[in-house]
This record gives structure tokens, sequence and C-alpha cells, in this order.
């Protein structure tokens, strides 16, 4: 039996899960818009043809349909009983709401089309935001027992995150966060990439950018009762470090006009102010807009500019970072003094992209592993509800490789124009030698290529399916694929391409977590000369390690430009131009052969070289 979600909220999409294998189908990679929503009129329009693509792709017949984000006021596609449970019934889905219970919900939906199978009506299941990251981060992990942690920004009304263990099949919810209490991890985040970089989706800039600053002792306090108040955190000391001592009374925050000093009772700043306030009104303030101007304990004035070029913005970025670290890990220590004897966490939500904070995780010693999905982020919401809300025996079995499809590449395949192309030369080569070392000389001659191969990524990493290549050997390649052709910030990483049993004499850190770019390594001071295009500016790497088995070609390319120039390194970035979807159809990566500095698209699957 197989089971359809879908995801109406932002990364919006579609998803099918079946013993076989799952799919997973992103909006806005469809529709060419970013972090596109079920409140857009194209979305709507497409989600149908979907949907029906979806049980085409089903082996057995799908027994249920599971959403996941209906929270969009926008959104006219949804079916009237879900419209009425949230409008009239959430307290079922508030934080704090009596777990394990009110993670799933029947709803009443008559005649929705897009709950209509083959054979007629199927049941319609409402999946808590934070449940469907974490059954995403559990059933896909392969773990057959687990602590499960989800973090974001916000999901159902305020919540920020859950805590459920993973038991078998089974997966329980113990614990909600709020954001009315904290801890505010991806709000702070969310709040600080507006005021640098113009929106609440670049988050991702913002961690980039944390590397060119310098943590500010005064205003790390400052921060950290930002993410949680000092009450809260004595109420719970275990989970949130009490700031004691350096609690920054004296303190105050400017937002316009007003300010807000520390409240010593509450140890906070907004905090006594929204214990009346909607769930809207205390993500807006938190998440919304970061403050105009703080006033340290020692009373020295910090006014926030705009933009990464304002030092103020870069030390906050770094200071924010070191905030989020250091409570994330006390928090997850007192997760696993609370849970005791569980060897894996899996980890999802928003916060789980921020990939030096899952290595401080993955080095911590609590874990043998710590397993995030390469779609950790809301791009992955549509297949955690469809896995919250099938059976046991309807999801991929969590012992064995999934057959068919890996979660990562678990998206559509490349779309391809219906009318042939005769404006480019095509070259195809006869055997995947001939064909690797066409694309290694290219690449050891400075080249750039689109590399397209198989099912798409799913989630907001390329990794070697949609990928812009360039080789690492030479000064300015980094500049030459990021900024040149992507048009992207001076200041973002570039990805580190190199097969697995060579990584340790160029990386240190946690090589066992690299697969999906999802953790930071270091690299080895006596090579920083060699690999200065892919290490960012603190010395680290978003490394992806490739197996033979699991990239045969990608593997035997960076052999062959290792051959070639001593380097067997390649820089890895996704095939877009700037502020666009990874593409997913060979006449968008034509376009950007024939529109920026790309100097060749090449098909993996039909060992071809379009130029």
């Amino acid at each position: 039996m197989a089971t359809i979600g879908l995801n109406f909220g932002h990364d919006g999409g579609a998803a099918l899960a079946q013993p076989q294998g799952v799919h997973v189908i992103e909006a806005e990679r469809q529709l060419g818009l970013r972090h596109v929503c079920g409140g857009n009129a194209r979305f709507a329009d497409g989600v149908g043809t979907w949907v029906a693509r979806l049980h085409a792709l089903a082996a057995e017949p799908v027994t249920a349909v599971a959403v996941s984000d209906w929270y969009t006021p926008a959104c006219a596609i949804l079916p009237e009983g879900l419209v009425e449970l949230t409008g009239e019934d959430f307290a079922w889905s508030r934080p704090g709401a009596a777990l394990p219970s009110c993670v799933l919900r029947p709803v009443k939906a008559v005649d929705w089309p897009l709950a209509l199978g083959p054979s007629g009506p199927l049941p319609v299941i409402a999946v808590r935001h934070h449940y469907a990251h974490a059954a995403l981060a559990y059933h896909t992990s392969g773990a057959r027992r687990a602590l499960v942690l989800a973090l974001d920004g916000t999901g159902n009304f305020a919540e920020c995150g859950m805590v459920c263990l993973g038991e078998g099949p089974s997966l329980a919810p113990v614990l909600s966060f709020s954001n009315r209490t904290g801890p505010r991890f991806g709000l702070l985040y969310e709040a600080l990439a507006r005021r640098v970089h113009g929106g609440q989706f670049d988050t991702g800039k913002l961690l980039g950018l944390t590397a060119t600053g310098e943590a500010d002792a005064e205003l790390l306090p400052v921060l950290r009762a930002m993410v949680a108040a000092e009450a809260t955190r004595r109420a719970v000391p275990d989970l949130l470090a009490p700031l004691g001592e350096r609690a920054p009374a004296g303190s105050a925050l400017r937002y316009e006009d007003s300010w807000f000093p520390y409240d010593e009772d509450a140890g906070g700043y907004l905090d006594p102010h929204l214990g009346d306030a909607t769930d809207d009104d205390v993500v807006h303030s938190y998440g919304g807009v970061f403050p105009d101007e703080i006033r340290t304990a020692r009373g020295r004035s910090v006014v926030v500019g705009h933009g990464p070029g304002d030092a103020v913005c870069r030390t906050l970025a770094a200071t924010l970072q070191r905030a989020v670290e250091s409570d994330l890990a006390h928090l997850v220590a007192g997760l696993a003094a609370r849970w005791p004897g569980y060897d894996t966490l899996c980890y999802a939500g928003g916060c789980a992209l921020n990939i030096t904070a899952n290595t401080r995780l993955a080095e911590s010693g609590l874990f043998s592993r710590v397993a995030v999905p390469a779609c950790c982020d809301d791009s992955g919401i549509a297949l955690g509800a469809a896995l919250a809300a099938a059976g046991a025996g309807e999801r991929p079995a969590a012992h064995t490789r999934w057959p068919g499809t890996r979660l990562a590449f678990a998206g559509p395949a490349l779309g391809v124009p219906s009318a042939p192309d005769g404006a480019h030369a095509r070259h195809t080569l006869g055997s995947d030698g001939e064909f690797v070392e066409e694309v290694a000389a290219l690449l050891a001659d400075r080249r750039c290529v689109a590399w397209l191969q198989g099912g798409m990524e799913t989630g907001p990493r390329a990794l070697g399916h949609r990928s812009l290549l360039v080789s690492a050997h030479w000064a300015g390649a980094r500049r030459q694929v990021s900024q040149t052709i992507k048009g992207r910030e001076w200041f973002r990483p570039v990805a580190p391409l190199c097969p697995a049993e060579l990584a340790p004499g160029y990386f240190t850190g946690p090589l066992d977590h690299t697969d999906t770019m999802l953790f930071a390594v270091r690299v080895r001071p006596e090579r920083a000369g060699e690999l200065a295009e892919v290490r960012h500016i603190d010395g680290t790497a978003r490394l992806q390690t490739l197996r033979e088995e699991e990239h045969p070609l990608l593997h035997r390319l960076c052999h062959a430009v290792g051959r070639r120039t001593g380097l067997p390194v390649l820089i890895n970035t996704s095939a877009n131009a700037g502020g666009r979807p990874i593409l997913n159809d060979l006449g968008t990566a034509l376009e950007l052969l024939d529109s920026t500095a790309l100097d060749a698209v090449v098909l993996a699957d039909e060992r071809t070289v379009i130029t």
C-alpha cells in the first residue's frame, strides 16, 4: 500500500511513500518560483497534476492522503473539513497540547478532488507540522531506534519544535517547544536574515556570513536572552542553560522609537509584553523584525545596520551563531539525559540546515550517528506527512536500502524539451571511460560544466545530480562558478566533492556524516593553500564525499581530474541562476549555457556533452 503527502505551506509540494521507495515533487522546481506555497494560483493549478503523477508511480493502491502546513489563508484548494478543523478546533495542534494524541487528525473531505483515487475517495489525515518533520527524519534514517528532534522557525501556530522517540515502526512524541518560551533558534535566525539580506529565507546566506565576523562577548548574553528568557531557562535548566551571572541586566532593545529594557523578573525583553498576544504576533515579534539598536549591560550602544557590508551585522551574525550552537548543544545533551540509551539522533526542521551546529552535535560524543535527511527543511514536509500517516507496512523497510531510489535523489527525472535543439553541438561518447575522460579534460582546462544525472535532489543541496562543477585546482575557480556564473555574494561558501577514500588526506571532522553536505568539516592546515578555492573563511568546508558504489561516474571523474591536475577535488554548487530554484529541465540548462560563462552541459546518463 502507499500514501500521498501534501504540503500547502512554503516550500510546498507533494510526495509518495510506499514499500518500494519514495518520490518527492517540490513545487518551486515545477513552477520556477522559490519557496512557493499553496496560496499561489499556479500551485493550485498544478497540484492536481502532481497528485495524478504520484498515483501513476504507486506500485500498490494509495490508501490515504496526508496534509501538512495548511495554515495558509490565501490557499483556496483546501477541503472544507480541514478549514473547519483549523479554524474552529485547532487546539489539538497548539504547542503544549496533549501528546501523542494530537499529532494526527482525520479530516472530513467530501468530494475533495485531491483525495479522489482511481477507485474513489480516500481518507484525509491532517499531520502536525513538527511531527511531519520528525517522521521524515526517523522513517528515512534506517535506524530501528532513535531520539528524534525537530526544530525550526515556526510550524502550526507558535510551535517551534518537537521531540519524539522512535522504536521500530512507532514514533511517539514526548515534548513540544513553543516560540512563546523558546528556544527561538529559527525565528532569531530569520529575523536577522531579514535585516541583513532582505528575506526570511536568506538564513543560508546568514550562515555563510557568520564566518566573516567575530562573536561579541557583550552581545552574546543579549542574544541568548532573546533565544529563551531566563525565567524559562530556570524552569528547565537541563534543557536551556540559565544565564545566571551572565544575564544582561541593564541592557535594552530598541525597535523603531520604542525601547524594551531587560526585565529581570522574566529575564527577557519582549516576553513580559506578549502574554495575551496571538500566535501570529508572537511569531512576528521575534521572527519578523530585528532590533534597530541594542544597549548592552555595560551601556554600550550598538546600532544595527542593513546589509552584509555593515560590520555590526557581521558581528551579530557570528554572535548569534555562537549563541545557537551553545544553547543547541546544551538542549540536545539535556534531551539525551532525559531519554538515555539512544545511539542515534534523527534531526530535521530548518534548524538542521545549520551545518556548523550539526557538526558540534556529531562530535559531541552523545551519539554514534546524527541522521539529517537531505530535505530536512519544509521541502520534506509533504513526504514527512505521508510517512507519518502511513502504516508500518506502507513505508520503505527501515533496515534495508530502498530499492530503486534514495531519499536524496527521489525527485523527478530531468525534463527534456519536446522540440529538438539544433543550436548546440552534442557529443555522445561510446563508453563511461571515454565520457569521464572528456569531461575531466574540460575541468582540467578550467572549464565549468553543468552535470545533470538521474532523479533530482530533494532539499536545498545539489548533490551531483543537478550541479555546476569546476576543478578546485586553479585560482579563481570559486569566483568563476559562484559569482560570475551564478551571481552569488562573495562570502557564500562553495562545496567540495571528494572521493570518500581520499577525504581524510584533505579534511578532518565527522567524515562519516558527509554524504549530503549537511555537516561542516575542517580543511587540514597543511592543505589550506592547495584547497584555497573550497576552504571557507573560517577554515571549514561543506564537504560531500563520494563512494564508488553510490556515485560511480562522479567518483571516477574526481580521480580522472586528480590525475590531470594533482587535486581530485571538485567545486560543486547547484545548477541554477542567481535567485532561481535548482533547474530540472534541459531547456533551462541550455539557457544558462547561452546566457552565462558556463562552458558545457553534461547529460551523464546519456554520456553526452553539449556545448
